[in-house]
């Protein structure tokens, strides 16, 4: 039986052989797309798998463990809603653990630099892909790990973003402190959901692209926090699942099933 004041959806997505099935619910209200992400990263998860479930059936080893942290030194884009969901989740720390994390945050800012921070405020402006390239791989020289790293492993792994979910390599895991074409092998994914949430501002998957890079979360929430649209849950997550499917290839696509 649904439960009170939530609307029940039953989800069956076939990708690469295998299927997801599972039920879920989503409040009877309005929310904002934070308020959502509890939802879409557990479904973001459960997509990942699919793609590490294929490369394992083909003899290829995730090298991706706790403990190897090369990829948290890296530019990590993440979504409006994202940072409003981390600033939320460190404001909710225990106050020493909210103070050391704020702390590592503009320990980064400063090591990163006033040129290239300035830069990574203008984002909007990184449209190329060449760009985009140009400034991860100066940003990844700085070698400034990410603030939610410590003793090399993710303090927030339940928590931390899609992009960071859907980063996975068979590779090995020291070619990760030199990363080229040439050298990572990443997971392939039936679709990264990053890429739909970026877009996600408007509710419906059909704002431009929008992201942040995550070592400017608590900043940029700090000046928008207040001013995030509300929307009806469940057509809210109607509207992501449809963008799912506008998103898979053609005959994984025809496999979602989105039923409430």
């Amino acid at each position: 039986m649904p439960e009170a004041g939530r609307v029940p959806f039953h989800i069956e997505l076939k990708a690469f052989g295998q299927t997801i099935d599972a039920d879920t619910s989503v409040p009877n209200a309005r929310m904002r797309v934070a308020d959502l992400l509890p939802i879409l990263l557990t479904f973001d998860s459960a997509v990942v798998s699919l793609g590490a479930d294929k490369a394992e059936s083909e003899g290829k080893k995730i090298s991706c463990r706790a403990g190897c942290g090369a990829c948290c030194r890296q530019l990590v884009p993440i979504s409006e809603a994202e940072a409003l969901y981390l600033d939320e989740l460190v404001a909710a720390m225990p106050a020493p653990k909210q103070a050391e994390v704020r702390a590592r945050f503009e320990q980064a800012i400063e090591a990163l630099g006033e040129d290239l921070i300035g830069r990574l405020r203008e984002t909007s402006k990184l449209k190329e892909k060449d760009a985009r390239r140009e400034i991860g791989k100066e940003y990844f020289v700085r070698k400034v790990p990410c603030p939610f790293l410590k003793d090399e492993s993710c303090s927030i792994h339940p928590h931390r973003p899609m992009s960071c979910r859907e980063y996975l390599v068979t590779s090995p895991a020291a070619n990760c402190s030199a990363p080229g074409p040439d050298t990572i092998a990443p997971v392939p994914m039936p679709a990264q959901l990053s890429t739909i949430l970026y877009c996600f501002a408007d509710g419906e998957g059909k704002a431009p692209t929008r992201w942040i890079p995550l070592v400017l979360a608590l900043e940029w929430a700090g000046r928008n926090r207040a001013a995030q649209p509300y929307y009806f849950g469940p057509q809210l997550f109607g509207n992501f699942l449809k963008r799912v499917t506008e998103v898979m290839p053609g005959e994984e696509a025809a496999g979602c099933t989105f039923l409430t």
